[in-house]
């Protein structure tokens, strides 16, 4: 069990990751976290699948102001239903996530932690990972099916068990339309669409955020293999006494669970735990997509996870890769109807 958000003391700023105060839960995200959890728990064959409550908690005003080093605001909360306060009504509150054999805070991105989960465990290490990634297929199969879109699929967002968690931002496919009005950019309609949300889910995952890591390449002038080898350093190094923020910019430096965790092992325990998502999250040809993913990585060396390979699992056009959906779009779109409450 695990209780998120409204947290003590609240600070004076906006997490860019998220768009909400630090510490509080705003009441849009953790009804909709509620509700996309509680819909795959129900449509899910997975017995003890998370589902999750979301309680109200109070109304808060929030002020922005400029300030030396940039925009900062004051969340302050209100013990009365009045609204001529100057700045934002916001409704804040708790979300309470439970499951049969789900771990809050061990996550799928803690290489370390789940060698020793496994020994508690009394499994393998690759059997505890085939085990989660068999879930975690079946779950993202089911969002799919009945139309939601993770959209932040990184490993932090997934515990050891392969339950994936945090769909506060979660878009579900009878959104698109709506929101594919209200974007002024051709190329962001372009992208908004079943195809692009489910290769952005996988994709994400397995590779990474593509854009952004293409972005600290070119900016460090570093190879590939360079740029992973700081950021992996980074991850295991850095003590918790550096701060949440940090640990916040690490997470936007997702490299993917490929070059996080696959590619350091053996090529026949990266076969059985990549074939046991394959199996889980495509319900027909799983044989062929898991021939055709792993020629596809023998090809290019193990050098990473290709885009043709994320095309083969949802069945895209792989002479011509699906791009994937940047998160600033995503988060963006917060900012428009029908996401945006009025």
């Amino acid at each position: 069990m695990e209780y998120k958000g409204l947290t003590y003391p609240y600070s004076n700023e906006i997490v860019q990751a998220s768009g909400q105060p630090r510490g509080i839960l705003l009441r849009e995200h953790g009804e909709r976290e509620a509700g996309a959890l509680n819909a795959i728990a129900h449509s899910s064959e997975i017995s003890g699948a998370v589902r999750a409550e979301y309680h109200d908690a109070g109304i808060a005003i929030l002020q922005m102001r400029e300030a030396a080093d940039g925009m900062r605001i004051t969340v302050t909360p209100l013990t009365d239903s009045r609204t001529d306060a100057d700045g934002e009504i916001i409704h804040y509150g708790v979300l309470r996530r439970r499951g049969d054999d789900y771990i809050p805070f061990v996550r799928l991105d803690l290489f370390e932690t789940l060698m020793q989960l496994a020994r508690l465990e009394g499994v393998s290490h690759i059997e505890l990972l085939i085990r989660a990634m068999a879930r975690l297929g079946s779950i993202l199969r089911t969002a799919h099916d009945i139309g939601i879109y993770h959209c932040f699929t990184h490993p932090g967002n997934i515990d050891a068990h392969g339950n994936l968690i945090d769909f506060e931002h979660a878009i579900y496919r009878t959104e698109i339309p709506a929101l594919r009005e209200q974007c002024q950019n051709a190329r962001d309609k372009e992208l908004l669409d079943d195809v692009h949300l489910r290769y952005r889910d996988i994709d994400l995952f397995f590779a990474g955020a593509r854009e952004v890591l293409h972005r600290c390449q070119v900016c460090f002038k570093l190879s590939h293999d360079a740029l992973m080898q700081k950021i992996r350093f980074l991850r295991e190094n850095i003590s918790l006494t550096v701060g949440i923020p940090v640990f916040e910019v690490l997470a936007h430096l997702n490299i993917g669970f490929y070059e996080d965790t696959l590619k350091k092992l053996p090529f026949y325990h990266q076969k059985a735990v990549i074939g046991a998502f394959v199996d889980n999250y495509c319900v027909q040809g799983a044989e062929e997509v898991k021939r055709a993913i792993f020629s596809e990585l023998l090809s290019h060396n193990h050098q990473g996870w290709t885009p043709r390979a994320s095309g083969l699992i949802i069945n895209a056009d792989t002479d011509s890769p699906v791009e994937q959906i940047p998160g600033e779009l995503i988060l963006k779109l917060w900012n428009l109807p029908p996401l945006k409450k009025r």
